[in-house]
């Protein structure tokens, strides 16, 4: 394996993608670059490639043709589990399990102190309700967080989230079945609690919360800049 680049720009380079042989490719000829620091938002209909640039980008799937590189370095030749320590995912099935709040965080941090599980909720706009709650981070979240609305668990998510290191963060439809009100105040969390970190959003559409550095629209196997 290579050695681990120093910066975590992330390029996709000529990328061609299907998920078999036999189906219909999801990218043609696939060229986006994201730069460190970038907000890039990524619009897309369903099936238009969002959760396939996704998963190569954590390396969940591979190219057939092109390359992705992370630092100028070919994820091919990373390890996938230092890639997934350098970029994070908050999908739109992002779950909770039935167990406590603090051992749902500590799935991305398992040696994480309680004052960092604080710190991520604090950061995710939800430390405030759990310390309400007469078991706090002790508090289970009932098998897929149904303990809390579903704003609620997204944002529980998010912690999870936060609490890696990871300098770039995949957010994944991260507002998918949340009503209007939710959706906004949830995104403008996104854009304070994520400042600093690389964000590729991935969306059907933007809502004006977002605040986006730059916006590509997924058509025909290719990345397109966003009309207007």
């Amino acid at each position: 394996p290579a050695a681990m680049p120093a910066g975590h720009a992330v390029r996709f380079e000529g990328v061609g993608f299907a998920w078999a042989p036999d189906r219909p490719p999801v990218f043609a000829v696939l060229d986006l670059e994201v730069p460190e620091g970038a907000r890039l938002c990524v619009l897309g209909t369903s099936g238009s490639g969002k959760s396939s640039l996704a998963a190569l980008l954590l390396k969940l799937a591979a190219p057939g043709a092109g390359r992705v590189t992370l630092g100028g370095v070919d994820i091919a030749s990373l390890p996938a589990e230092e890639v997934r320590r350098r970029v994070a995912c908050l999908a739109q099935d992002a779950r909770l399990f039935d167990d406590s709040i603090a051992a749902n965080l500590r799935i991305a941090a398992p040696a994480a102190p309680d004052a960092a599980l604080w710190r991520a909720l604090d950061r995710a706009g939800i430390g405030e309700l759990v310390r309400a709650l007469p078991d706090g981070l002790s508090t289970g979240c009932g098998e897929g967080g149904a303990r809390f609305s579903g704003g609620q668990a997204r944002r529980l998510a998010l912690a999870r989230v936060l609490l890696s290191a990871a300098p770039v963060v995949v957010l994944d439809e991260p507002t998918a079945g949340l009503d209007a009100d939710a959706e906004r105040a949830f995104l403008e969390t996104l854009e304070e609690a994520t400042s600093g970190r690389t964000v590729v959003l991935l969306a059907h559409r933007l809502t004006g919360a977002e605040r986006p550095t730059r916006v590509v629209r997924l058509a025909a196997g290719r990345a397109l800049p966003a009309a207007g």
